[in-house]
């Protein structure tokens, strides 16, 4: 029997959003984009967009009887964001006379270059420990008690130690750790990608279209999130990341 999870819970969200776009006469174009945003709700370790998984399950709630206790920053929350994105096309098919050789000249000689650069703020992290002290109690979760500040500043974090796993300590039984839901940041993403493109016609309205795409150009590694469990030798740590630098090479026939 597939039961609905509990329509409870709540959630509040501020943002400022603005951007600039400019096209010129040589074609040449912009966007820029900033969205500057909170968002914080008490239930979003809890609920997702699968509502018919049943049976209901409130475990990762420190104490249902106190949703106080979940208030904090969402899982979804990335406080900036920043995305700027730019396109030339870059004429030239272009005979003596400085005019160009119609559309299918222009199409022949012309390329594409279009860039994307993404600047983000990293996802909040929840934080629990190895051993629930009140399992016996159904308590399906129990998070530490938090001794200190869990930051680092950005010059002393690394793979291997990316907050300040000594400002935790393993809560003992019958207590509700104090630290609070999501204490923690993960790492932010910073890409770029870039294309360029070229268009050939060809007879009979066809046309080749050739395309070289890198992503990550700068192969920075998008770090994965950091061990969040107390407790654990791997605690602090990140262990996974995603692609690297890629190249992809393309040949397109439209018709």
């Amino acid at each position: 029997m597939s039961l609905y999870r509990n329509n409870v819970g709540t959630t509040l969200y501020h943002g400022f959003y603005t951007k600039v776009e400019q096209r010129f006469s040589r074609g040449l174009s912009y966007l820029v984009s900033y969205t500057r945003s909170k968002l914080e709700d008490d239930a979003s370790s809890v609920f997702d967009a699968s509502i018919l998984t049943g049976p209901v399950a409130n475990y990762p709630v420190a104490d249902t009887f106190n949703r106080r206790l979940e208030r904090d920053y969402s899982t979804g929350d990335i406080p900036h964001v920043f995305v700027a994105s730019a396109v030339w096309d870059i004429p030239l098919g272009v005979n003596r006379s400085g005019q160009a050789h119609g559309v299918l000249g222009a199409l022949v000689n012309d390329w594409t270059l279009t860039g994307v650069l993404t600047l983000q703020s990293g996802i909040p992290i929840a934080v629990t420990q190895t051993t629930n002290n009140n399992a016996f109690a159904g308590f399906g979760t129990q998070r530490p008690n938090l001794t200190g500040d869990p930051e680092l500043p950005a010059g002393e974090r690394s793979v291997s130690r990316w907050f300040n796993t000594s400002a935790f300590a393993t809560a003992p039984q019958f207590a509700i750790g104090t630290s609070s839901r999501n204490p923690l940041r993960g790492p932010g993403y910073h890409n770029l990608d870039i294309a360029v493109m070229r268009r050939v016609p060809l007879p009979a309205s066809k046309a080749l279209e050739l395309r070289a795409e890198i992503f990550n150009v700068t192969n920075t590694p998008p770090l994965g999130a950091p061990n969040a469990t107390a407790g654990s030798a791997a605690f602090g740590t990140i262990a996974s990341a995603g692609d690297p630098r890629v190249v992809q090479l393309a040949l397109k026939f439209i018709f």
